[in-house]
């Protein structure tokens, strides 16, 4: 569905909804390791999510549409916050070395070792079709040929969300490269709640 949409806060919403689907997962399985991945999928989703929603969130306060068909050629109008919301859309499909990509490793790593491998790799597919329709918009929004009829802002992109985007990418990357300082906390939260 997410591939169908011309709008991009649809596309983003269809996506967000696939992505819970994988803490659902994690909590399904119900092990330690699994129910940790789904934790850690899920602190992980807030941060990109929020990541990419600011991002596009910028691409509305240039433009006033939120229709693929009727944006593009952004990236020359705003291209620091162009090429951090394309990093926001690696992050979510799970391209490494971001942090998503380390909670869905864990998640593909619990199926294994829960005898379900088949799980994996449906994890793994829809992993790619995330990073395709991500791709996909990318292209019709910041890539294409700016449309005749499209007004864009002379406003500046406020430095402020800029640097909030920053951070959020530092985050993504630290959480990423170091996955042991949220999955560590997370697991033995997992196995107190595995205990009860």
């Amino acid at each position: 569905m997410a591939m169908l949409q011309d709008d991009y806060k649809r596309v983003i919403a269809y996506l967000a909804v696939g992505e819970l689907g994988y803490i659902g997962v994690g909590l399904g399985l119900a092990t330690p390791l699994s129910i940790t991945a789904g934790l850690f999928q899920a602190v992980n989703e807030l941060v990109v999510t929020s990541f990419l929603f600011i991002g596009f969130g910028l691409v509305l306060y240039k433009t006033r549409t939120s229709k693929i068909s009727k944006l593009g050629g952004l990236l020359q109008y705003m291209p620091t916050a162009a090429l951090l919301t394309v990093l926001a859309g690696f992050a979510m499909a799970g391209v490494p070395p971001f942090n998503v990509f380390q909670s869905k490793y864990l998640l593909c790593q619990a199926a294994i070792a829960a005898g379900i491998p088949e799980l994996a790799v449906i994890m793994i597919i829809l992993s790619i079709v995330t990073f395709l329709a991500f791709l996909k918009m990318a292209y019709g929004i910041f890539l294409k040929e700016k449309p005749d009829d499209l007004e864009i802002s002379s406003a500046d992109v406020p430095k402020t969300t800029v640097a909030v985007m920053v951070i959020f990418l530092v985050v993504c990357l630290i959480i990423g490269l170091y996955p042991g300082l949220v999955v560590d906390r997370l697991g033995v939260l997992a196995l107190t709640a595995f205990a009860l």
